[in-house]
């Protein structure tokens, strides 16, 4: 650059040009850096905003994630209400198989009302062609992070709970629906309308219609899927169960509430699923757990290893759960005393703020990595 200035009484008219050209080159140059630093800029906001907004919905945080799906906690930004999205996990989009049986998760999860079902909002799919839905959004804790945070329940409690997933499941019997992944850590607890410990069944992803009148699903198949911990006989044995064998793992659910250890606790999944088949539950005065003999009758004939010996249906299991005396123990009063005493703790969030892992111990229905009961899928694919 000449280093000369304006006021040089020496400088020429082709040394001023020279300068003035050298100038507005830099200008020039600064001026289409900041051009394209607004361009980059720009659309590193857009690339932002499509991870972070799906349609009316903002996504805030990530709730959790498993073998299929991420669910990240939103808001509809009009309605102002949270809810929860739930995602095909990009490494899994080109699976179709995995694709129809998020599909038919959500189409017969959509076609259940019961107040103890998980409710549906909406489906859809993003622009990148990712599947998702969205469903309520629901502050506090499955059963499996109860019992791991708090122990093994009273029986009261207990009945409290099992009386109300009968309900959801009557109304897929109904439907011709079996869940067939029946477990702790698919059944959440929450506070719903200033309710406390209303049950909600989650996971509707191994539906399978047990009859043609049900709800025509694309991926039913007779390959061992399930839980290893909570799987019925049936399932267990490769067949096809009905409404029954969602009532066998329930009674497993309940004998895991009751005692913090499920019916079978074998590290191999090969020996609990042949337990399952072909092992007599103990009983609990044999592991040494004091239960009402009632109570206890009810649940060790739900896990009989024939389904002819179980409760025919769930509106019979819950007619049973009525006739224990230590039902009344437990009611929407103990039920609202015990979860506002752990608010006053700090120990639970007791609100509809968003929560990150660290406040809240991972306290998500969807949270996976601390929850050692995976679901066995076809394809060694995991759930």
């Amino acid at each position: 650059m000449v280093q000369r200035c304006w006021g040089d009484a020496d400088m020429s008219a082709a040394d001023q040009s020279l300068l003035i050209a050298e100038n507005v080159t830099i200008s020039l140059a600064g001026f289409g850096c900041a051009i394209y630093g607004c361009i980059v800029s720009r659309q590193l906001r857009r690339r932002l905003r499509r991870h972070e907004e799906m349609g009316p919905y903002v996504l805030k945080q990530l709730l959790g994630s498993g073998g299929m799906g991420v669910v990240y906690l939103a808001e509809h930004r009009l309605l102002n209400r949270l809810c929860a999205i739930k995602l095909i996990r990009r490494d899994r989009q080109t699976s179709r198989r995995l694709i129809r049986c998020f599909a038919d998760e959500v189409n017969a999860t959509a076609r259940l009302t019961h107040c103890n079902t998980v409710q549906i909002y909406d489906y859809g799919s993003t622009r990148t062609g990712s599947f998702y839905y969205v469903m309520e959004y629901l502050p506090g804790l499955n059963l499996r992070q109860l019992v791991d945070g708090f122990g093994p329940l009273p029986p009261g409690r207990v009945v409290y709970i099992l009386k109300q997933i009968c309900g959801a499941l009557h109304e897929a019997s109904l439907h011709g629906l079996v869940h067939r992944d029946i477990k702790p850590s698919n059944i959440f607890l929450a506070e719903r309308g200033q309710m406390f410990d209303v049950a909600k069944l989650l996971d509707f992803g191994l539906v399978r219609p047990a009859c043609e009148q049900g709800i025509a699903l694309r991926n039913a198949s007779t390959q061992l899927q399930g839980s290893p911990r909570y799987m019925c006989p049936e399932q267990a044995r490769g067949l096809s169960p009905d409404c029954r064998g969602d009532l066998y793992s329930l009674g497993c659910v309940a004998y895991f509430l009751l005692t913090g250890r499920p019916p079978f606790d074998e590290p191999n999944p090969v020996r609990l699923v042949l337990a399952h088949a072909a092992t007599s539950v103990p009983t609990f005065e044999e592991i040494g757990v004091e239960v009402p003999a009632d109570l206890g009758a009810v649940i060790l004939k739900c896990l009989s290893k024939q389904p002819e010996d179980r409760y025919d249906s769930p509106r019979e299991l819950l007619a049973a759960l009525e006739t224990c005396h230590c039902g009344r123990d437990w009611t929407w009063r103990e039920a609202e005393l015990w979860w506002k005493e752990l608010a006053a703790c700090d120990k639970l969030p007791m609100s509809h703020r968003p929560e990150t892992a660290e406040e809240t111990g991972s306290l998500s229905p969807f949270d996976r990595e601390h929850v050692p009961d995976d679901t066995l899928l076809c394809q060694n694919q995991r759930l």
